[in-house]
């Protein structure tokens, strides 16, 4: 592993700025990228729509017809997954709505499903706020398979990624992070506390994303506005404030770029290591 002051971050490109300028995302929330095309799936959520761009800032394909969502994921086939308070809708690679999954307690009005991944088996982990937990579903059944969390260990839940055979869960209200085992078993909760090296703890974490062969995590703390990079097991290795301004979602992709959500663009990082 790279010495933490080796680690640099570099801003290379921004997206969401056509024309003159003009910014073409409000607020966005959820992205998530798909390596086999290389498009970066934005939720514009005050656009209502969801958005796809290639990474020379050129606009790919508008999906307005679904409405507000909150987390995107991206399976191995290429499906892409979007979430909304009420449901996950599962598209095919060419964008086609196949099915819509996690409406469970829908009816009753008892979900509000923010951020969503997926495991190297292409299971689903959807991040339900209203039951403080996070749901796991099989996506060739699209039956619940487990869950877990519970309003004593969460705060809240804003968005999630999966490593290295866990989950880990960002928790804005806790302004922590949470750490689990793939089967639901909880490991540990970090970012809330402070030391010589991190005297800020997080405030109002949301993106998440990981460099799985390098074992580390990049946290979007919002309100601190920078970016933390943890190791896997929670301990702090490095700041970047330069450029950021309230990150609200992460993304990667096979280069090892970052793709960062801010109010109205998603500027792209190069890391050098």
């Amino acid at each position: 592993m790279a010495n933490a002051s080796q680690i640099q971050f570099s801003l290379i490109n921004s997206l969401g700025s056509l024309e003159f300028g003009k910014s073409f995302l409000n607020q966005p929330r959820g992205i998530a990228y798909r390596p086999n095309d290389g498009l970066l799936f934005i939720a514009d959520s005050k656009n209502e729509r969801v958005v796809a761009f290639t990474e020379d800032n050129k606009l790919a394909k508008i999906i307005s017809h679904y409405g507000t969502k909150n987390g995107l994921a991206v399976m191995s086939n290429d499906q892409v997954l979007m979430s909304d308070e009420l449901q996950v809708l599962v598209l095919s690679s060419d964008l086609r709505l196949t099915r819509t999954i996690a409406c469970d307690d829908a009816q009753a009005g008892l979900t509000n499903y923010q951020g969503i991944c997926v495991d190297e088996h292409d299971l689903i982990y959807v991040c339900d706020q209203a039951n403080r937990q996070v749901k796991v579903y099989d996506p060739k059944s699209a039956n619940l398979i487990r869950f877990f969390g519970d309003k004593n260990l969460f705060s809240s839940l804003g968005y999630c990624t999966a490593a290295n055979g866990h989950i880990y869960i960002t928790d804005p209200q806790g302004s922590c992070v949470h750490k689990f085992t793939l089967d639901g078993i909880y490991e540990k909760r970090f970012g809330s506390e402070t030391s010589a090296s991190f005297p800020h703890p997080l405030s109002s974490p949301r993106g998440i994303t990981a460099f799985s062969d390098k074992h580390q995590l990049l946290i979007a703390d919002s309100h601190n506005d920078r970016l933390v990079l943890f190791g896997e097991d929670g301990e702090f290795q490095k700041l970047l404030t330069t450029g950021i301004e309230y990150p609200e979602s992460l993304a990667t992709n096979n280069k090892g770029h970052v793709f960062v959500a801010m109010t109205d663009r998603i500027d792209v990082f190069s890391r050098e290591n």
